[in-house]
């Protein structure tokens, strides 16, 4: 499946308007283009590589003359040989795949250690990844935060520290040739040096739950001139109800709420709130669960901030709502929150 995504990562990832195009395969068909310093990581591929198709090659090759050579050619032909050992030739292939395992596995521990022990210059470029069901989010080093794409400087080292805050999650960014576990209640750290400019695809590679293969986000590798323009920030471009829209499509939003309706892991945002015969908007009511208790409150901007931002506080009665768990938003913008609400309002229909 990730093989199929990283040919076309348009498949299931609908959230994403404009995905990065595929990136081209090497001469063997292997793997997408080099665009990081980390080169030893092809090396040890094809080396491991080479050494399947060697022994793949001679294992066949010797069963093949040997079917050929020393078949049965009368049905009382007698056995060539009752050999049952011969140690020499044991010592040979226990020892030298033994040699070639533990080369491998210096080769990879080394690897391993470089990608986990960043540089200077990569330590004082550092940002912060996010993961939650089903999105990524990132903090870049002026404190600056963006959803499922993320800008850096080619040529400049560059350290990702990585936190999860649900499930187990992976950051895999397969150009770059770096993946790391994103393990819930740990921080972990991977670090590269991007070569070229372009966008490139970032997969979660772990399994995290129903929408996992939705769990995709762009690494944009721009120029020093062009990342001081910040790109990242369009929000002054899009009106409130758009960047509403936005945020519902990147926040992940869509996997658990549907806009017609239907209902999903939570309840559908249609029909939250509904358009009066004078034009205003009001919210409707809703029974909910505080403390284990039914209540009826009314659905306002208040409820749908505290819902984002600690939704446990007050869990829909419906059933099967409430057995159903959210994920906490609670380092959502204000502006973010106030734009969320904006969009479920512009949703609202005549009574």
């Amino acid at each position: 499946m990730l093989a199929l995504l990283i040919q076309d990562p348009a498949r299931k990832l609908g959230h994403i308007e404009n995905p990065a195009p595929a990136r081209p395969v090497d001469a063997y068909g292997q793997l997408t283009k080099l665009a990081s310093t980390f080169d030893h990581v092809d090396g040890l591929f094809y080396f491991t590589y080479a050494v399947c198709i060697f022994f793949f090659v001679v294992i066949v090759g010797v069963i093949v003359v040997s079917v050929v050579k020393y078949r049965r050619k009368t049905w009382d032909q007698p056995a060539l040989s009752n050999v049952t050992h011969n140690t020499p030739l044991e010592v040979v292939w226990t020892v030298i795949p033994l040699i070639i395992v533990m080369v491998m596995f210096a080769w990879g521990f080394k690897g391993s250690l470089d990608m986990t022990t960043p540089p200077k210059a990569a330590s004082l470029n550092s940002y912060k990844a996010t993961a939650r069901q089903w999105s990524w989010e990132f903090t870049m080093p002026n404190g600056e935060t963006s959803l499922n794409a993320v800008w850096v400087e080619v040529g400049k080292p560059v350290q990702f520290h990585l936190e999860s805050m649900d499930v187990l999650h992976a950051f895999f960014l397969p150009d770059m040739r770096v993946k790391r576990d994103v393990i819930p209640g740990r921080f972990q750290t991977v670090w590269f040096t991007p070569t070229e400019v372009g966008d490139f695809h970032l997969f979660c590679a772990e399994y995290c739950g129903e929408d996992h293969s939705k769990m995709y986000a762009q690494l944009h590798v721009v120029t020093a001139e062009q990342f001081a323009l910040r790109p990242w920030d369009e929000w002054d471009k899009r009106t409130p109800v758009e960047n509403g829209e936005n945020l519902y499509k990147l926040r992940g939003c869509n996997s658990c709420h549907s806009l017609n309706g239907t209902a999903l892991a939570g309840p559908s945002w249609k029909g939250l709130f509904v358009k009066n015969a004078d034009g205003t908007i009001v919210g409707r009511q809703r029974e909910v669960l505080v403390a284990g208790q039914k209540q009826t409150i009314t659905v306002d901007e208040a409820y749908i901030a505290e819902s984002i931002r600690t939704p446990m506080a007050k869990v829909v009665a419906e059933l099967p709502f409430a057995n159903n768990a959210m994920s906490a938003f609670d380092k959502m913008e204000d502006r973010q929150v106030a734009a969320i609400i904006e969009f479920m309002k512009s949703l609202a229909e005549a009574k």
